[in-house]
């Protein structure tokens, strides 16, 4: 979107916002902090012991190669890659997720149209036949060649599908015996025009699961796992975060984390989704970031959304390899190894409920964003002035919060809006018109 045509958005939502409400979510209390050592399963230690990350950065190299053209759906870089991830669950010893097949055609105009996109998965089976399963998500398509410039999402999303052939070598190595089968799934047809839409691989996949939807235990869904972050972020000390999506839906879920033994550099940060999901110029409603779209409509099953965020090469051509964080890649992959493999032998059951909320959590991750732009010497001033206002909105609500003022649609609307402003600024430092949200 142009800026003007931001702004323009921007002053419609003025005269038709008041007929539209926030959404109403259910409030939650912050999860009680870890108490004692962690207590992650063995075989998730063992597995992770074997975690090769020296794979990574040749995965990315190859997905993000001007040869691929950026991986667009249904051309021949996107079927390049496919080969490519298949050949690599086969040498690693796993299984075709889909019968005798790794892949998965999608046919969302109708069984006898031509397939829209082909879907990829492998299974690591638990010795139980019909064990629950959880299943690890990566989408391999991108932007493909725009006006000339190929966008080779080396970040968005050859970091992702990176991690998780990593792992899934792992895996084929130590072949642990799990309380779950795993599964590992990479989506095609995730960008536009498809995002947000059950054209979308991962809609298909949530509709046509292999394994019975009712017993999926939880989904872990990869976007954006490899950049860089900024000097801001940085100083800030936002430097090694891995933001963690969604553990508001069940005190379950932020007990899984939890479990965890600590990584080198990686910090995990709680956020709610409605703090990226929000959409100014669209009051009442939500937008899902990447491929558990299907999932909450279709499935409605339990799930995380992990990423290291957005950069400034985000849906660009110079989202290129050479600009990935391949350490703090590797240490993601072994954060994330830890969970999944936790996850699928952890004796525990999961929960999840829809439009829930901590408000004060996610006051407190964004109070930190907020040291970013202190740090920052490409941030206009009214920008800075803009969120100065913000920053001490969000200070008053949390201080009410903690005195035990029960947060209401209205006052976390303004949360997420704070959020969202504050996203954007460090995304685009130098976008003035942001100032005018």
């Amino acid at each position: 979107m142009t800026a003007l045509a931001a702004v323009g958005g921007l002053l419609l939502t003025a005269s038709v916002s008041h007929a539209l409400e926030p959404l109403r979510y259910e409030f939650v209390d912050p999860p009680a902090s870890a108490a004692g050592p962690a207590r992650v399963s063995e075989n998730a230690t063992s597995v992770v012991g074997t975690l090769d990350v020296s794979t990574l950065e040749g995965d990315v190299r190859y997905l993000a190669s001007p040869d691929l053209q950026g991986r667009r759906r249904g051309t021949e870089g996107n079927a390049r890659a496919r080969v490519h991830i298949v050949a690599r669950l086969r040498a690693a010893g796993l299984a075709p997720l889909f019968g005798d097949r790794f892949e998965q055609q999608t046919f969302p105009d109708g069984p006898d149209s031509t397939p829209y996109a082909v879907n990829v998965g492998a299974i690591h089976r638990a010795p139980e036949r019909d064990a629950a399963w959880i299943v690890l998500v990566a989408h391999y398509d991108h932007l493909g060649v725009i006006h000339g410039e190929v966008h080779a999402g080396a970040d968005d999303n050859a970091s992702s599908v990176a991690l998780l052939l990593a792992l899934g070598d792992a895996l084929g190595r130590t072949r642990p015996a799990l309380r779950r089968h795993v599964v590992l799934l990479f989506a095609d047809a995730e960008e536009p025009p498809d995002i947000r839409t059950e054209r979308m691989g991962s809609s298909w996949f949530w509709r046509n699961p292999p394994l019975p939807a009712h017993r999926l235990d939880l989904a872990l869904v990869l976007d954006l796992m490899g950049g860089r972050a900024s000097p801001e972020l940085r100083t800030a000390g936002l430097g090694e975060a891995l933001f963690v999506l969604g553990t508001e839906a069940d005190p379950s879920l932020a007990a899984l984390v939890r479990d965890l033994t600590p990584t080198a550099r990686v910090e995990p940060v709680r956020l709610s989704l409605p703090m990226i999901e929000v959409m100014p110029y669209r009051p009442g409603t939500r937008f899902a970031r990447s491929d558990y779209h299907g999932l909450r409509e279709h499935a409605r099953r339990p799930f995380l959304f992990l990423t290291t965020g957005r950069t400034e090469t985000y849906h660009t051509s110079a989202d290129t390899p050479d600009t990935l964080d391949y350490d703090r890649l590797g240490a993601a992959a072994r954060w994330v190894t830890q969970l999944a493999m936790h996850a699928a032998d952890v004796e525990a059951n999961l929960g999840w409920r829809d439009l829930r909320a901590d408000a004060l959590t996610d006051a407190r991750s964004l109070l930190r964003l907020y040291g970013a732009i202190e740090a920052s010497q490409r941030v206009s001033w009214l920008v800075r002035r803009a969120l100065a206002a913000d920053r001490r909105v969000v200070e008053r609500l949390l201080a009410s919060w903690e005195r035990g003022v029960r947060p209401t649609p209205d006052t976390y609307r303004a949360l997420q809006l704070a959020s969202i402003r504050v996203q954007a600024a460090l995304w685009h430092p130098s976008g003035w018109w942001f100032a005018l949200w």
